[in-house]
Order: structure tokens, then sequence, then C-alpha cells
């Protein structure tokens, strides 16, 4: 099956989701109880289900936790003991869909991607695999954990891509958490953004209808 294949298979687009999750979190400051529900999400990993605080080392605590939706790699603040050009070649502003981090040192971290369709797509692998370096060149204790409507397609491709990536002593760790655990607890928002979208779509479409052909 080809991307395009796979594309026509989606379930979702992520975007709705990510940006239901956003608004659900609450922006600066989030609301930490629903902060600590994102931490606490089961991910399967290595054959067992670990909360996202298992994977990455902490939680959300307020005023020594940052982070938040499309959260950039930044020069300097961001790059830990990676070399400048490797750095901006390579990571500088990158947004994983949502990215927490210890403050102070950043020295535990968690990266989070949404994704759509129901098998990973040939893209997805050069995007994963730039994760897992970044913390392990950093270097810090952390986790890559990705959001997924299928988390039986997708678990052995991300174990595959961090046991290639990752050295054996790092305290990176991986996991995926299926959609079935998130779009309950963000119903309501997801409703607001769907039905955004749609009216968006429907403006877009009356001004194009209202364009007048070239003569």
């Amino acid at each position: 099956m080809n991307d395009a294949q796979i594309a026509s298979q989606v379930d979702f687009q992520e975007v709705m989701i990510t940006t239901a999750l956003e608004k659900h979190l609450g922006k600066q400051p989030p609301d930490a109880q629903r902060m600590r529900w994102v931490f606490s999400l089961k991910a399967r990993t290595k054959g067992v289900s670990k909360p996202l605080s298992d994977l990455c080392g902490f939680t959300w605590e307020a005023g020594e936790t940052g982070g938040g939706h499309q959260q950039g790699f930044v020069w300097r603040i961001d790059a830990g003991a990676i070399p400048e050009d490797d750095f901006k070649k390579r990571f500088w502003m990158k947004t994983p869909d949502f990215r927490y981090w210890t403050e102070r040192k950043r020295d535990k971290q968690l990266i989070v991607e949404a994704k759509g369709t129901v098998k990973p797509l040939k893209k997805d692998k050069e995007q994963a695999t730039r994760y897992f370096s970044y913390l392990q060149q950093f270097p810090c204790r952390g986790a890559v954990v990705y959001f997924v409507p299928n988390p039986d397609n997708w678990l052995e491709w991300l174990e595959e891509i961090a046991i290639g990536t990752v050295k054996s002593e790092s305290q990176i760790n991986w996991g995926i958490v299926g959609m079935e655990q998130i779009v309950p607890n963000v119903a309501s928002e997801l409703i607001r953004v769907v039905g955004e979208a749609l009216v968006q779509t429907a403006d877009h479409l009356e001004r194009a209808l209202k364009v007048k052909p070239a003569e």
C-alpha cells in the first residue's frame, strides 16, 4: 500500500484532534488537572502499558514544567550539547504537535506527535528519527510518544525506529497512545473545532462561487 492509498483511509485530520486538545488543556497557564491527565495517559511500549510520566521521567507541575502545543526547537535554549551547525540543520524550528520539558536545564523532555492515518507514511520515519536523535544528542532523559487511531499498526514501526536510533544506555523511551483515550475527553472542543472548519469551508466555497470567469 503506497502513501496515497494509506492517506485515503485517514480516519480524521489529526489537526482537528491537536487543536481540540490544545483548547481543552488551555493556554498559558494551562489547566493543571488536565495537564496531569495527559501525563497519566497509558502508552503501549515494549509489551506493556505505562503512563507517559513513567516514560519521560516527570509529570506536570506548575512552575516546574514548560512547553505546550507546537513548541518548536529554538537555538541555544533547546540545543543542549548539540553543535550549532548540526542543531540549525536538523532541529531548528521543527515543531512537534506537543512538547514538554522540565524547566531550567530541560534535561527531561516529552515529545508528542499525533497522526490520523491507519498506518505510518514513508515521510513519518524521518520525523520520528529526528525526535529520537534530538533527545539523544541533547542529551536528556525523555520519550517520543505518538497519538494514533490504530496502535497495533504503529507500535512495531516506532519500536524499530527507536532501536535503530537510540543507544542502549540512553534514558529514552517511546510509546503509542490510542485516540480512544483522548477523544472522549476533548469531545466538546472537537465538536467546536469541526464546526468552525465547516463554517470556514462554506465561506470559502461561497466566495469561490461569486468569482466571475475571466473574459
